[in-house]
């Protein structure tokens, strides 16, 4: 709490007062104003903590000054109404200050001008005149007051607002690092999922056929490859903002050498598209990717049967059907389900539907619509190359 003002108005304002009132008064009642004067001053140190308290504690004390002498409004302390009314303006209640800055004025005036010592001494100014200089230096006060109590808002609010976007900031960091986590899970699954069932398909070719050179191949490349995407996903983990080998996302430009490489591990892939391909976000681009991916893996790891694998571009949309006409028969143990969890999130970041059909065998459907921001693209470079 600061006490310095008070301090000052006490050295300002206290000798005067007291100089005053014994050089125009008798002891007995010079006491009685210097004392509420200094009563006056000390409550003045809890202004800023108790304002409207302050204010009718000063006025209290002025009060009994004017029923020891109407000359109280010549009083140096006298002038702590107006600072009391300044404080409750600004940090109290504004109904208090409205009342003593009108009631006050002519209260004052009133003693004034009933006071025997000042009838018969013709000092001052009429009492109406004294009534109007009281009512504009309290009005002046008040008014201060309440421009105080609009900055001290305004400052409120600034630090409210501050305080909200650091909150709103705080709460996009941990949004944000609850989807890079929630990717780099994502990432890893189709990584290990789709390099560890390639792996375990090898490995039982190693084990029930001489055909086990071919095997070991393929499973060497599936673990360099896993290992480099793995480290690629860490180090993005690490460093975000790490440069180097970081690879390309996956893209559908890449879907040729998964169903490949599918084929290459005896599963029956029959490819079909239909329509016009069209350019796509990366991040739609890879949703699809992984869910081909994801789709392809499963069938290889639960399935029986050749997967018939449909791409179909439409007007305003893309839908991929994976279909296995064989039931797929899913041990619990093998921990099925987070896999098509993964392929309705991604696809949910980029607007897009998973649809799982298993009333003729097991088919999952990727419908992913087209992104106005492409066709802005298209239609903006469609402009350049006009003027151009």
């Amino acid at each position: 709490m600061r006490t310095w003002p008070a301090v000052v108005a006490a050295v300002l304002l206290l000798p005067a007062t007291w100089f005053i009132a014994f050089a125009s008064l008798p002891v007995a009642p010079a006491s009685v104003i210097v004392v509420c004067a200094l009563a006056a001053h000390l409550a003045l140190l809890r202004q800023s903590s108790r304002p409207t308290a302050t204010l009718l504690i000063i006025t209290a004390l002025v009060a009994v000054q004017a029923v020891v002498t109407g000359l109280f409004v010549v009083l140096p302390s006298s002038l702590l109404v107006l600072v009391g009314l300044f404080g409750a303006a600004a940090r109290g209640r504004r109904g208090a200050a409205y009342a003593v800055a009108v009631l006050g004025p002519l209260a004052a005036a009133a003693r004034y001008a009933i006071d025997p010592s000042v009838v018969g001494s013709g000092f001052g100014p009429q009492p109406w005149l004294l009534a109007l200089l009281l009512l504009a230096c309290s009005a002046v006060a008040v008014a201060l007051g309440l421009l105080r109590r609009a900055d001290l808002r305004t400052i409120e609010l600034v630090a409210e607002r501050l305080a909200l976007e650091e909150s709103d900031r705080e709460n996009r960091a941990a949004r944000a690092a609850a989807e890079e986590r929630t990717r780099i899970a994502h990432d890893l699954h189709d990584v290990l999922a789709h390099s560890l069932t390639v792996i375990v398909a090898q490995a039982r070719v190693v084990r029930y056929t001489d055909d086990s050179d071919t095997a070991l191949h393929v499973i060497e490349d599936t673990a360099r490859d896993s290992l480099r995407d793995l480290r690629t996903t860490l180090r993005a983990l690490h460093d975000p903002d790490a440069g180097g080998d970081v690879l390309p996302a996956p893209d559908l430009a890449g879907l040729p050498v998964l169903a490949e490489r599918m084929r290459g591990l005896g599963l029956v892939v029959d490819h079909r598209v239909q329509g016009r391909p069209r350019p796509l976000g990366a991040a739609a681009e890879l949703a699809l990717h992984r869910f081909v991916q994801e789709g392809l893996t499963n069938a290889l790891r639960y399935g029986e049967g050749p997967v018939d694998w449909q791409e179909r571009w439409e007007e305003d949309r893309i839908v991929i059907v994976l279909r296995n006409a064989v039931p797929v028969v899913v041990r619990p143990s093998q921990g099925a389900g987070r896999g098509l969890a993964g392929m309705r999130e991604r696809l949910a970041a980029v607007a897009g539907v998973l649809d799982v059909d298993r009333s003729d065998g097991f088919a999952v459907t990727a419908t992913v619509p087209f992104r106005a921001e492409n066709d802005d693209e298209d239609d903006a470079e469609n402009e350049d190359g006009a003027r151009a």
